[in-house]
């Protein structure tokens, strides 16, 4: 039994390196999508160069999700890109995303043009690019912290034409609901607070992503090896 538990303090140490190693490599700082995610109550993003990631889900056939990028400078990179989780009932699942801001030109990718504007609403002086998924574009993404997949629907890169405020939406233009994980932003930064708030992450992923028995069992598994590991060194 002397044996088990060094070996069970190896597994827990272990463990959190390797955690922590892959989250500073792909992890998302989490948008809080609690609230509302209209045009006229969007979600915001106060640094939209830092890597967001808004775990989502539109519930009513039509509904649009906003999310504004404040403080855009001009010539600054903005970056959006769309990803559904691998699920099988999402497998035919293709929601749009659109950017609506100053300085845009405007291009609706070859959708019907009478239509996205009543949809995305945009204001007078306001353009508007919108992306949808192309036949053959399609490919996987491996998330590793998660230990999650997703399939990748579209991307948006580009700079700010003028400096302003931005709107990045979210919509199915053929009125279909469910989940979807939409990431704002490239560069990764983290604080002590956000490393101190990995596990929570860890969780909610999982569990947005319908692991709720796999995640149940592995934090069994590390909660138990810790305690294991706690009492064998009270014990030394």
């Amino acid at each position: 039994m002397k044996r088990f538990f060094p070996f069970a303090g190896s597994l827990v140490l272990f463990s959190i390196f390797f955690v922590l190693f892959s989250f500073y490599a792909h992890a998302h700082k989490p948008v809080d999508t609690t609230g509302p995610a209209t045009r006229e109550n969007p979600i915001e993003i106060k640094e939209h160069r830092v890597s967001w990631a808004a775990y989502n889900e539109l519930k009513i056939p039509g509904e649009v999700h906003f999310y504004r990028l404040d403080g855009v400078k001009k010539g600054e990179k903005i970056y959006l890109s769309l990803l559904v989780p691998q699920l099988e009932r999402l497998e035919s699942f293709f929601p749009l995303i659109a950017l609506l801001g100053p300085g845009l030109e405007t291009d609706f990718n070859g959708l019907e043009e009478e239509f996205i504007p009543e949809i995305l609403r945009p204001e007078v002086g306001e353009g508007l690019i919108v992306r949808q998924f192309k036949d053959g574009q399609e490919s996987s993404f491996f998330e590793p912290f998660t230990q999650t997949r997703y399939w990748e629907r579209q991307e948006m890169n580009l700079l700010a034409p003028a400096t302003g405020t931005y709107y990045a939406a979210v919509f199915d233009f053929q009125g279909n609901t469910d989940k979807y994980v939409f990431a704002i932003g490239d560069e990764e930064r983290w604080g002590l607070k956000d490393i101190l708030g990995m596990p929570r992450i860890w969780w909610d992923v999982r569990m947005f992503m319908e692991k709720e028995t796999s995640t149940y069992i592995t934090a069994g598994v590390l909660v138990s090896s810790a305690v294991f590991f706690t009492i064998w060194l009270l014990k030394r």
